[in-house]
């Protein structure tokens, strides 16, 4: 009976964690999924902190993509062998999209401390579904908005990247609004780039992506505005597919030694999956 008991709770708390990201330890039946509350505070983080632009010198320019990093208590190796390499290569900047550290306070801290300090290039953050587990206001203290447009200016024209939070597996009703308010201005950017964590269909895992209906409602959404590319991370596995004319680009996870060299012109977007 005392192993069915510990059996019970070990399944009730792995269900709990793999449904809620903001899963309040203390009290696993209290968990506040609620993504138009942590939208609201990036929007409120953004206002302080004005929209970044970043200049390059080429029409052309590359850029790496990861996800799933896990960094705990120390840097592991292949966060280590990124790092060491990411600025040897004609990058311009990082997007390191989600799962970025593996729940706990201290980790979140470690993890900052070192991609804030070690990364050789520009580098921009989208939370993660892990990095939520032990609540919101820990990510948003190290990594702030998780919610936020950046451009990349280049000779030819700028290019919008749109940041968006979907640890609990939805945009929620509040951000949707606010990127179909950031899509209306597609038209004045050569390209347009969306990332998120959560994949928008099954990849390999079947837990933690978008609901049916809200993840075709995004599908035409991205679709009648032209986006060029929408970056995934999440499922650990390497991912691409073209819907409705949008490119959908699933990188694997860092943790297993998986990434991706973005390689932008005026008329292309191209992956190259890379392993460390």
């Amino acid at each position: 009976m005392k192993n069915l008991k510990k059996s019970l709770f070990t399944l009730l708390l792995l269900a709990v964690l793999s449904s809620c990201e903001d899963t309040n330890i203390s009290n696993l039946f209290y968990t506040p999924c609620d993504v138009d509350h942590r939208f609201e505070q990036s929007i409120a983080y953004n206002q302080a902190h004005p929209t970044c632009t970043l200049q390059v010198d080429n029409d052309n320019y590359a850029f790496w993509i990861t996800s799933d990093l896990h960094i705990k208590e120390s840097t592991p190796p292949y966060v280590e062998q990124f790092l060491k390499n990411a600025g040897k290569d004609s990058a311009q900047f990082i997007v390191y999209n989600g799962d970025i550290y593996h729940g706990q306070e201290a980790y979140a801290t470690y993890a900052s401390q070192v991609l804030h300090s070690q990364s050789p290039l520009p580098a921009f953050y989208v939370a993660g579904n892990h990095d939520l587990y032990f609540g919101w206001d820990i990510y948003q203290n190290n990594f702030g908005s998780s919610t936020y447009t950046a451009i990349i200016q280049t000779p030819a024209g700028n290019d919008l990247l749109i940041m968006l939070e979907s640890a609990s597996a939805t945009l929620g009703n509040s951000q949707y609004k606010w990127l179909q308010e950031q899509l209306k201005q597609r038209g004045n950017y050569r390209h347009c780039f969306v990332f998120t964590h959560t994949n928008l269909q099954y990849q390999h895992i079947t837990n933690g992506v978008f609901m049916a209906d809200e993840a075709h409602a995004l599908y035409r959404l991205f679709s009648e505005n032209k986006v060029s590319a929408v970056f995934t991370g999440h499922s650990h596995v390497e991912n691409q597919q073209t819907l409705l004319g949008v490119q959908y680009i699933t990188t694997g996870s860092l943790k297993n030694g998986q990434l991706g060299m973005v390689n932008v012109t005026d008329n292309e977007v191209r992956v190259e999956f890379k392993h460390l």
